[in-house]
């Protein structure tokens, strides 16, 4: 629920009060994780700075790691409207794979609570999914019906890729995903769905795009 929805009539006095809270706390606890750490930050400190009860916390969330999922779903939208917007003129499906790829794991790398999450939680593709969202379908379906990729079963693909990609992202927690590592990534996903190896190669190494801010 947004600001805008707040505002609505039919959204009761009570309703609007218990959502400013939540947002509050949202709020504060993305300040501090970012701040100190997720390991670092308690609920006391959360609610603190959210100047919200220990009750109000726990009547939305149950635990820090149900605060987190929230602002990273968050962060994974934000992403695909900015990587939708960046290749919607985009003629070529190989591209918009190769620069979306690339720009969500550099984004995904650099964010302190993005890695964490995919280090130590036990449910990383769901978040890698929210990343990518129905966008990524779309653009290989796209490249499939252009004759751009060759068609797989998309049960199997999408877990495929997922997984693979946030293997890669765990593998590197400690040292961090280089220009090349993510490069060498695109360049096997165009090489997986089909595109062949010098293309894939230029198109996984060609100058990206800025994207546009949030």
């Amino acid at each position: 629920m947004d600001l805008m929805e707040l505002e609505q009539p039919s959204v009761s006095r009570v309703e609007r009060k218990r959502m400013r809270a939540r947002s509050r706390i949202l709020e504060a606890a993305e300040e501090l994780m970012r701040a100190r750490g997720f390991d670092a930050v308690k609920i006391q400190d959360i609610t603190d700075v959210a100047d919200v009860g220990h009750g109000t916390f726990y009547t939305h969330f149950k635990t820090k790691m149900d605060v987190l999922v929230p602002i990273l779903r968050t962060k994974a939208r934000q992403l695909t409207d900015q990587l939708d917007d960046l290749t919607r003129d985009m003629t070529d499906p190989a591209n918009v794979v190769s620069v979306s790829v690339r720009h969500m794991l550099t984004e995904i790398s650099k964010d302190p609570l993005w890695t964490w999450f995919l280090f130590k939680s036990d449910l990383p593709m769901d978040q890698i999914r929210e990343a990518s969202g129905a966008s990524a379908k779309r653009d290989i379906q796209m490249g499939v019906d252009a004759g751009r990729f060759i068609a797989h079963d998309e049960k199997t693909l999408e877990p495929f890729l997922l997984g693979a990609l946030a293997g890669v992202i765990r593998d590197k927690y400690e040292t961090g995903l280089n220009q090349a590592i993510i490069e060498n990534c695109a360049y096997i996903l165009l090489l997986v769905l089909g595109l062949p190896k010098e293309e894939a190669r230029k198109l996984s190494c060609t100058p990206l795009p800025p994207l546009s801010a949030e």
